[in-house]
């Protein structure tokens, strides 16, 4: 493990609302990342408008962020719609997102735990992703196939998650 890494000591999940700061910061890494999958002309400006309207804590749409001491270092939001070819499906986990010093440590795994203990208080009973690549990632936490299909002419696998089973 590189010293970057042993550095971190603690690593917090917080609401977006109380590190609303980093809006400008996360937008950009959100759309950098994902810019294919977003509709042509969709700016980083967007991304940090669809932020701001996550900016609640005990409603959905919301946001939260893994913080390692002051700085964030990823995302996660929950929120009602996430495919405008699957609107049926709702609520969905969206833009899971860890910088890539601090990939490999967990975060991303307790990002979701979260948001799924999240979408439990809020008496969700099922709860959807769809990812171009991070399939195995998600079915390791018990996510399960849904489907795989085109989304932006971008290969996707559509997941859910059975949050009623576990009450």
């Amino acid at each position: 493990m590189s010293d970057a890494r042993a550095e971190i000591v603690e690593v917090r999940i917080a609401p977006l609302t109380e590190f609303s700061n980093w809006i400008p910061d996360i937008a950009q890494w959100l759309h950098a990342q994902w810019r294919d999958l977003y509709p042509g002309g969709y700016t980083a400006a967007d991304v940090a408008a669809a932020l701001r309207s996550r900016l609640q804590t005990h409603q959905i749409p919301l946001a939260l962020v893994a913080v390692a001491g002051e700085a964030v270092v990823g995302i996660v939001s929950l929120k009602g719609s996430d495919m405008e070819t699957r609107p049926e499906l709702t609520p969905w986990l969206a833009g899971l997102y860890v910088v890539p010093a601090h990939r490999g440590l967990g975060i991303g795994a307790r990002l979701v735990q979260t948001v799924l203990a999240k979408a439990r208080e809020l008496q969700v009973e099922t709860l959807y992703l769809y990812t171009p690549g991070a399939e195995q990632f998600y079915a390791a936490l018990g996510w399960r196939l849904l489907e795989r299909t085109h989304y932006q002419e971008i290969p996707v696998t559509v997941m859910y998650y059975p949050l009623q089973a576990e009450k």
